[in-house]
């Protein structure tokens, strides 16, 4: 009987603390957690300005190789669909995640329209045609890349950490990639 009446007042306190441990858990991350964001969104910023010449000097590689059939041409198609994304993406404030993703899609593509075309034959003596495709591939990854990588890292070991991991599921802060600079070295 006695330990019933103490299970009726202790069951409910145990519970009301729980709630209340949990809730100053989130309150607390969420400062970290918004600043560490912050400082994603302003290391992508710049990063952002220098991919649009890079996507650019892309494009008009794309532009030279529509009209070679086969698979140059699939991967032209794939590249102006990648390229059409991130245009999007900037024009509606796109998240820097989905940015990210569609950078790294350009970034693949990109290396494979390079490759494919330089291996294509039809194109072996073509040096007008190959010029924008050569140009892209001798860009060398932003420098801002490494900040911006940095940061992300920094945001995910925050995110990630045991007591905060449950903070950043329930206030929405997701996982952020990092940008694939891996070029053409």
């Amino acid at each position: 009987m006695y330990v019933l009446r103490l299970l009726r007042i202790f069951v409910p306190l145990l519970i009301v603390a729980a709630i209340v441990a949990g809730s100053v858990l989130v309150l607390t991350a969420r400062s970290d957690l918004q600043r560490s964001r912050k400082q994603v969104d302003s290391a992508w910023a710049p990063l952002r300005t220098l991919l649009d010449r890079r996507y650019l000097t892309l494009a008009s590689a794309n532009d030279k190789l529509q009209s070679v059939p086969g698979p140059v041409h699939q991967l032209v198609e794939q590249v102006s669909d990648a390229y059409g994304t991130w245009r999007s993406l900037e024009e509606h404030n796109g998240s820097v995640t989905a940015e990210v993703v569609a950078a790294n899609d350009l970034e693949s593509l990109g290396r494979r329209l390079v490759l494919a075309a330089r291996a294509t034959p039809r194109l072996a003596g073509d040096a007008v045609a190959l010029a924008p495709a050569n140009a892209f591939a001798a860009l060398t990854p932003p420098a801002a890349a490494g900040h911006f990588d940095a940061t992300v890292h920094s945001f995910e070991q925050a995110r990630n950490r045991p007591a905060r991991s449950l903070a950043a599921r329930i206030l929405g802060y997701g996982s952020i990639p990092t940008y694939d600079s891996s070029g053409f070295g």
